[in-house]
């Protein structure tokens, strides 16, 4: 069975166990009638996606205990990691300004739509953001509460190794959040060749993405097969190895589909990455290969929430003429370099092969 076939038998799977969880914790919390506008966000928040990351362990788990896809399913592990994933949008879409994630209004806008309705005292935007942060953390809780379950099924040392490797995943998203918020305040000087950095967007990618979305999920089902130490050690080595360039070309993609992405399949407006003002490795080859002018025209829409659909055309005009190719072109070097690490990596035919088809899957054009 193929990765694709098998992610989509793992998939209802993991819809099962996260709502599971999650449901759980509300219950043990007492949310009440009062709250059922909180209940709906935090559910509404948690519902969809790819189940990416989840699905990212379970092939971790495979190579770490030489079993197939079919042969394992994770509950505890994957609602973790999707109750994580799903923490960290609610707070990214806050910062973001972003009303809309697959083509369902946002928490924070859900629940400022609700003050509006109900003609409450003071400003529904601020009471949106304030509950929606709540909502992101109470999503983060029920994330820590499945992973201590998953957890507490391993032995001392590959549990200590587990809580670990989960604390910093999370650190260093907040990390790579923060970076991110930082390059979005640089003046965006039309004249200045430096002014979006394109060492700074990898750094971000590789904080906020790489790590997070491959690596980091990878590693934990790797560290919940319970090899040998020795093994695991070395199979971790490995993984980031041929992971990590793999995980940036994963952003890189995503960061294209930002810009160029249909919306019917990517469930954002077009062209929301460049209303959003987002510092990505695309926009720093655009702008270093763009005039002064062009550079003008690409700041009437940067970060700017009301551009026009024509500005948004235009910008993305001058992006896919001056910055795609080159993009592509780094996309394709880091696809390389993993199968390079690939290559030198001490594995089994099998993995070997599980590999290489996951970095099709990963890095592939999607639009």
């Amino acid at each position: 069975m193929s990765l694709s076939d098998s992610f989509s038998v793992l998939r209802p799977l993991i819809d099962e166990a996260t709502s599971e969880h999650l449901s759980g914790l509300l219950v043990r919390a007492g949310v009440s009638a009062r709250g059922e506008e909180f209940t709906q966000a935090v559910l509404s928040a948690a519902s969809g996606g790819k189940r990416f990351r989840a699905l990212m362990a379970h092939v971790g788990y495979c190579l770490g205990a030489g079993l197939a896809l079919g042969e394992v399913f994770l509950p505890h592990l994957s609602a973790a990691l999707e109750l994580y994933q799903a923490s960290a949008l609610v707070h990214d879409d806050i910062i973001d300004r972003a009303n809309e994630r697959r083509g369902a209004p946002t928490p924070h806008r859900l629940l400022a739509d609700h003050h509006g309705r109900r003609r409450w005292m003071g400003s529904p935007t601020d009471f949106g953001e304030h509950a929606a942060i709540l909502v992101g953390d109470f999503l983060f809780s029920a994330a820590t509460d499945a992973a201590d379950a998953q957890a507490l099924l391993l032995d001392e040392a590959a549990a200590e190794s587990f809580t670990r490797r989960f604390a910093d995943m999370h650190a260093e998203v907040a990390l790579g959040q923060y970076l991110d918020i930082v390059a979005e305040q640089t003046p965006l000087d039309p004249h200045r060749d430096d002014a979006v950095s394109g060492a700074d967007a990898l750094d971000v990618a590789l904080h906020k993405s790489a790590h997070y979305s491959v690596v980091h999920p990878a590693a934990l089902g790797a560290i919940c097969a319970s090899a040998p130490p020795g093994q695991v050690s070395a199979l971790l080595a490995i993984l980031d190895s041929v992971l990590t360039p793999w995980g940036l070309a994963f952003q890189l993609r995503d960061d294209d589909l930002g810009v160029f992405g249909d919306p019917q399949v990517t469930g954002k407006p077009a062209g929301d990455d460049l209303r959003e003002g987002k510092r990505t490795v695309l926009l720093a080859l655009t702008w270093e290969a763009s005039t002064p002018s062009e550079r003008r025209e690409l700041t009437r829409v940067l970060a700017v929430p009301t551009a026009s659909p024509r500005e948004i055309g235009a910008a993305t005009h001058i992006v896919a003429r001056n910055g795609r190719d080159a993009h592509e072109e780094t996309i394709a070097r880091l696809v390389a370099d993993g199968h390079a690490a690939l290559q030198r990596a001490n594995v089994g035919d099998e993995a070997r092969r599980m590999l290489a088809e996951l970095c099709s899957l990963l890095t592939a054009r999607r639009s």
